[in-house]
C-alpha cells in the first residue's frame, strides 16, 4: 500500500470495505489494533458511541451522580479518543477515519444500554425530551469538531420509529395517516411511493422488485417520518458546523425486529428525495449484541444481499453491520457468518465491533493465578459490578429489568450447582454490564477501576504483553475473516 504522507492524517475514507473499531480505553487497545492494521495494510474507522461510551469533557469530569452512570461510561472523553487515535495513526503509519458513532436520540443513556442487552421498551419521547436529547447531541458534535478531528457521523433515531403503525387495521391506518399529515403531504407520499415498482439486482445476479401499496406507504410514512425529520436536523447541523468532508451513516438496527427490504427502501428513498446524501446504512439483519448469530445462514445471506442491493441504488451506499461482536472474543460472530456476509455484499461492507475488546481485558485478568495483582483486580471488578446490579434490582434502579434479574438468578444457580462457576467472566450478567466498573468512582470523582486497569497495563509487563498480543489477534481474526486486507488498493 503506497500512501502519500497526508493520507496518514485522519480523513473520511469513503465508501470502502473496512472495519470500524471501538477504542473504549485507547491507552490499552491502540497498540494491538494498529499493529494488526499495519500488518494487513488495512485502513479503518476508530470510533466511540456518543450516546453511551464517550461524552464531552464536562460530562466526564462532572461529580459522581451528575449524570446517569451509563453516559460516558468508559471515562474516555470525545477529545481524548480522537486525539489518541490521531496520534496513533501517525505513529504507526496507518490510514484511519474518526467516527462520532451513534448520536442517539433517546430519553436516557440507560435506555440505550438496555437495548444492548436486548431489552426494548416502546415509549414516545415528549417534545421536551426530544429537544433535550438533540441539544446534548449537538453539544457533543461541537466538542468533536472543536477539539478533535471527526470524519464520519452515525445517527440513531430508531426510538422515534412509531412502531404502533405496524399493528393498525386499515381503518385505523387511514385515520392516523390523515391526522398526522396535511393533505399536501398525504398526496406527496402516495404519489411518490405508491404502486411504482423498483427493480434491483444483488451482486450474485438475483433480480427482485419492490412495489409499495397505498397501505404500505401510509404505514411506512407513519413509522419513519419523525425519525427522518430528526435525522435531517442532525445532518444539517453537522453540515453547517464542520469544515472538512465527512461521511454520514444512518443506523436502523437497534430495534427488536429485523428491518424489511421495503422499510429500508422507503427510508432511503425519502431521505435522498430530500436531497440528503448517504454513505452507509445499518439495517437490522438479525444480529444481537455480544451473541453469535444462530439463525439460518441462507436467510441471513438472502436478506443481507437484498438490503445491500437497495442501499447501493441510493448514492452507492454500503451496508454497515452493527452488533458485530460474538459470544466470546474468539468466536467472531459464529461459524459461517462472515462468509455469508461477504457473499451477500460481494466484499463491500463496513463492520463494527467495540465492547469485545473490553471483554477480552476481563478474560485475561481472570486467567491469572489467584493471589496475583491481575486476578485480584478482576475479582474486585466482578464483585463490585455484581453488588451494584443486585442493588439495582432490589431498588428498582435505572438498569433493573426482568432480563437482568434472570441473568443474576442464573448465575447464582450455576454457582450452587458448580462452585467453580463463581467469578466467571463469561457469566451473562457480567458480560453485558462489566463496562459499568469503568465509571465506578470514589467521592473525589476518581475512576477507581479504570485507573487501576490502565496502571496495570502500564506497569505489569505480563499483562501488557497479553493484552497487546490478544488485541492484535482479535483484530487479525476480524480483518482476515472479513477480507479487509489491503482495502485501499481494492
Amino acid at each position: 500500500m503506497s500512501l502519500k504522507k497526508e493520507k496518514l492524517t485522519p480523513h473520511f475514507l469513503g465508501k470502502i470495505h473496512h472495519p470500524a473499531l471501538g477504542i473504549r480505553i485507547p491507552e490499552m487497545v491502540l497498540h494491538g489494533m494498529f499493529t494488526s492494521l499495519k500488518k494487513h495494510q488495512t485502513a479503518a474507522t476508530m470510533m466511540l458511541s456518543f450516546g453511551r461510551e464517550t461524552a464531552p469533557q464536562s460530562v466526564i469530569d462532572a461529580p459522581p451522580g451528575s449524570y446517569e452512570i451509563t453516559l460516558g461510561h468508559t471515562g474516555t472523553s470525545i477529545r481524548q479518543y480522537q486525539n489518541d487515535a490521531m496520534k496513533g495513526a501517525r505513529k504507526y503509519g496507518v490510514p484511519i477515519e474518526i467516527e462520532a458513532d451513534h448520536l442517539i436520540v433517546i430519553g436516557s443513556s440507560a435506555s440505550a444500554v438496555k437495548r444492548i442487552a436486548g431489552v426494548h421498551v416502546s415509549e414516545q419521547l415528549s417534545a421536551e425530551q426530544l429537544e433535550k436529547s438533540l441539544a446534548y447531541n449537538f453539544s457533543a458534535v461541537d466538542e468533536a469538531i472543536e477539539h478533535g478531528h471527526v470524519d464520519v457521523f452515525t445517527t440513531d433515531t430508531s426510538d422515534l420509529f412509531w412502531l404502533e403503525a405496524d399493528g393498525l387495521n386499515p381503518e385505523e391506518l387511514d385515520s392516523a395517516f390523515s391526522k398526522k399529515f396535511s393533505a399536501e403531504k398525504q398526496s406527496y407520499y402516495l404519489q411518490t411511493f405508491a404502486n411504482k415498482p423498483s427493480s434491483f439486482q444483488t451482486t450474485a445476479g438475483k433480480e427482485f422488485s419492490i412495489q409499495l401499496t397505498e397501505e404500505d406507504v401510509k404505514r411506512l410514512a407513519l413509522k419513519f417520518h419523525d425519525s427522518i425529520d430528526i435525522n435531517q436536523r442532525i445532518y444539517e447541523y453537522i453540515q453547517s458546523h464542520i469544515h472538512n468532508p465527512f461521511g454520514f451513516e444512518i443506523s436502523m438496527d437497534e430495534t427488536e425486529a429485523k428491518t424489511s427490504v421495503k422499510e429500508l427502501f422507503f427510508y432511503l428513498k425519502e431521505w435522498t428525495n430530500r436531497g440528503l446524501p448517504i454513505d452507509f446504512v445499518a439495517p437490522n439483519i438479525g444480529f444481537k449484541k455480544r451473541t453469535d448469530y444462530d439463525g439460518d445462514l441462507a436467510d441471513l445471506e438472502n436478506l443481507t444481499a437484498e438490503h445491500a442491493a437497495v442501499a447501493r441504488s441510493f448514492d452507492g451506499a454500503l451496508l454497515s453491520i452493527h452488533s458485530g461482536s460474538g459470544t466470546t472474543p474468539y468466536s467472531g460472530k459464529g461459524p459461517g457468518t462472515y462468509e455469508s456476509l461477504l457473499k451477500a455484499t460481494s466484499n463491500q461492507l463496513k463492520y463494527k465491533i467495540s465492547g469485545v475488546y473490553y471483554e477480552l481485558f476481563m478474560e485475561l485478568l481472570a486467567a491469572f493465578p489467584r493471589d496475583t495483582d491481575e486476578r485480584s483486580l478482576f475479582e474486585q471488578i466482578f464483585t463490585s459490578v455484581q453488588k451494584y446490579l443486585e442493588n439495582e434490582i432490589e431498588t428498582d434502579g435505572l438498569l433493573a429489568t426482568d432480563l437482568l434479574k434472570k441473568q443474576l438468578e442464573n448465575y447464582h444457580r450455576a454457582v450452587q450447582e458448580d462452585p467453580g462457576k463463581a467469578l466467571d467472566p463469561r457469566a451473562d450478567f457480567f458480560r453485558f454490564h462489566s463496562y459499568l466498573a469503568m465509571n465506578f468512582r470514589n467521592s473525589n470523582g476518581v475512576r477507581i477501576f479504570r485507573n487501576k486497569l490502565t496502571a496495570l497495563y502500564q506497569f505489569s509487563k505480563a499483562y501488557r504483553e497479553k493484552v497487546d498480543a490478544e488485541v492484535e489477534g482479535l483484530t487479525d481474526r476480524l480483518i482476515e475473516g472479513l477480507k479487509f486486507e489491503s482495502n485501499l488498493a481494492k
